[in-house]
């Protein structure tokens, strides 16, 4: 492996230090040259034919692209990437045109805290396998009944004089986002929840590459960068 990134970077105009340099690297982590450096190093036309090739493997026409688990249809520019490296959905209403499936809905958010038997609001839920059709959002909150946030400690709460305490505020239905929910923030994992297939570190170094040469000509053929 270390041979043939060696001869990759030589090819594409690093020096023998810097070739060198991701030779070793790669003895211990190889993707972080094949998914990172040589994509840094890839021009336009040969960034659109990897595009298109592992797009078309996924049965996709771009890589921004995700296949709805309800419908089976393309959610074509779904993805992106964020200022931080994270993937992330391209536009707030990231949504199927076929049916009714939302990757900005409230579950799918790292922020939302699946409902629980006992504590509707209880962080970590989603770990003890918490009830996602509803829940509390931990980014957005508000004075809220003790019976409601605290229903077990609730008269000890009152006895003690609290009446309401601030607390995360409550989503009835987590399939579709509040209109006051605007940060929103994709939690990968909880998309695999819903079925959705391909959300892997080496994905977001696709859509990475795809952002930085979008706009450039890549010859017109299908599933290859495009504005």
């Amino acid at each position: 492996m270390a041979a043939l990134v060696w001869r990759d970077a030589r090819r594409r105009g690093l020096t023998a230090r810097e070739g060198l340099r991701w030779a070793l690297i790669s003895l211990a982590d190889a993707g972080r040259y094949w998914w990172g450096a040589r994509l840094d190093l890839m021009l336009a036309g040969e960034a659109g034919t990897l595009l298109g090739r592992a797009a078309g493997e996924h049965g996709l026409a771009h890589v921004t692209g995700v296949r709805c688990p309800l419908c089976g249809s393309e959610i074509a520019d779904a993805l992106a990437v964020s200022e931080a490296g994270d993937l992330t959905v391209a536009r707030r209403e990231a949504a199927c045109r076929r049916c009714d499936f939302r990757l900005d809905a409230c579950r799918h958010c790292c922020h939302f805290l699946p409902a629980t038997s006992g504590y509707p609001g209880l962080a970590g839920a989603d770990r003890g396998g918490g009830d996602f059709t509803h829940g509390r959002c931990d980014r957005y909150r508000d004075y809220q009944p003790v019976h409601q946030t605290h229903p077990r400690i609730a008269h000890r709460l009152e006895a003690m004089g609290y009446d309401y305490l601030r607390a995360p505020k409550r989503v009835l239905d987590s399939y579709f986002p509040l209109e006051e929910f605007s940060a929103f923030s994709l939690d990968p994992g909880r998309l695999r929840r819903s079925e959705v297939a391909w959300l892997t570190h080496q994905r977001t170094a696709l859509i990475r590459l795809h952002e930085r040469h979008r706009g450039e000509s890549s010859g017109g053929v299908p599933g290859q960068i495009c504005g």
